[in-house]
């Protein structure tokens, strides 16, 4: 097998799962006895150390929400062109989409309309809200992966087939024990007496905008009443250590920037908060007690509220069905909300508790390991029954077509 497939992902936690997926398509050709296929599109660091190139890099294009999507628009529209124009320059004989809804629905289209297979892995989340896009997903993508039970119900009743993986989280995410968490304390300068709190901010500059000054603020709070608080915040491989400058060099708090080690962060603290999005299930899986933090710019929130109300924002609570896991969204994303919370989950055991139970239902409703090879597997199948294309050396890109569609 020969085949050249354009893979798309366009934030943090879908360039960590496309680049497993990746390594388990090159374990099945090594299997085989085959040449993989070769990879291009859009992603981060994860995507370029797993070896796609060409590889378009995603950061300026990962952005949340109506208002800071209209910013930046001018990147995001000539990003698009860019990958439109090498669907007509060096053709792919397959896409697989990562998440990213708004952006790769729209690359669905010009695939669709140039005959070209569609694979999205990790299925947007119309679930929640949207839909009705439901209806554009059956007319545009040929194979639908996806990582959650409740989500292939909720295809069947708008009569969409779909393939249910389960989560590459369950292969991802650790499990410490009691001394390998003294040893991370150690590593990071934490120290045996001290009380450690995560904050979660998120893996976009945008969410940093939304997230730090509530944050830090519940932090200082915190910490003004009890000095054996440390507060650690893992830094995500799509941000510099510069973007939390503005925030972080007036902050006057026991605070540790550490960069590369998100779960061996999150295992040496008692409690976090957590910005909506993958890393709530991340920090589930780890097992610590969490606060769940949701918000966007005021003109997207009226339009949700108005058009898209949402029960919920943690993606745990979603899996539960419920709000298991406690909530502040827009206006009550404030330092005192959020110190309020962080205090309870200190200090009540039967929260903790509780949290724990949660915690443990969502590990089993998630399903088996191996999602990611059995993902590798349903992309695998729809490639082989591709027609055989000779291996050809990649092109240099010029600059896009100002005129691409």
């Amino acid at each position: 097998m020969t085949h050249n497939v354009l893979i798309v992902a366009g934030e943090a936690s879908g360039d960590a799962h496309a680049a497993e997926l990746i390594h388990q398509m090159h374990l099945l050709a090594g299997q085989n006895g085959v040449a993989p296929p070769r990879f291009h599109g859009m992603g981060g660091e994860r995507l370029a150390a797993s070896g796609v190139a060409p590889l378009i890099r995603m950061e300026a294009v990962s952005v949340i929400g109506i208002v800071e999507v209209v910013r930046h628009l001018p990147t995001i529209w000539r990003t698009f062109r860019e990958l439109v124009a090498g669907l007509d320059r060096d053709r792919p004989d397959a896409a697989i989409l990562v998440d990213f809804p708004d952006f790769n629905l729209r690359l669905a289209r010009q695939l669709r309309r140039r005959q070209i297979p569609v694979i999205w892995y990790i299925s947007p989340q119309v679930w929640a809200w949207r839909s009705g896009r439901v209806s554009q997903l059956k007319r545009l993508v040929t194979d639908m992966l996806v990582l959650f039970p409740f989500e292939v119900d909720f295809y069947a009743r708008h009569g969409m087939d779909v393939t249910f993986v389960g989560h590459p989280l369950l292969d991802r995410v650790p499990r410490f024990s009691p001394d390998e968490k003294r040893f991370l304390r150690e590593r990071f300068g934490l120290g045996t007496d001290s009380r450690v709190i995560a904050l979660l901010p998120g893996s976009r500059r945008s969410e940093l905008r939304h997230y730090l000054t509530p944050m830090l603020d519940a932090a200082e709070k915190l910490a003004r009443h009890d000095a054996s608080l440390r507060f650690v915040i893992p830094r995500a491989p799509s941000l510099a250590e510069d973007d939390f400058t503005p925030w972080l060099r007036p902050a006057r708090l026991p605070v540790k920037l550490i960069p590369d080690a998100f779960y061996e962060t999150l295992a040496v603290a008692e409690a976090a908060v957590v910005a909506s999005g993958t890393a709530t299930l991340e920090t589930a899986l780890v097992g610590i007690p969490m606060v769940i933090v949701g918000k966007v710019a005021p003109l997207t929130a009226m339009y949700l509220r108005r058009f898209a109300p949402l029960p919920y924002v943690g993606l745990v609570n979603y899996v539960m069905g419920e709000v298991a896991v406690p909530e502040l969204l827009q206006e009550h994303v404030t330092g005192e909300n959020i110190a309020r919370r962080l205090h309870d989950l200190l200090h009540q055991t039967a929260e903790r508790e509780r949290l724990q139970a949660v915690y443990a239902a969502i590990r089993a409703r998630l399903g088996e390991t191996g999602a990611s090879a059995r993902a590798a597997q349903a992309v695998w199948q729809r490639l082989t029954a591709l027609p055989h294309r000779a291996a050809l050396p990649f092109q240099a890109q010029p600059q896009p077509d100002a005129h691409a569609p």
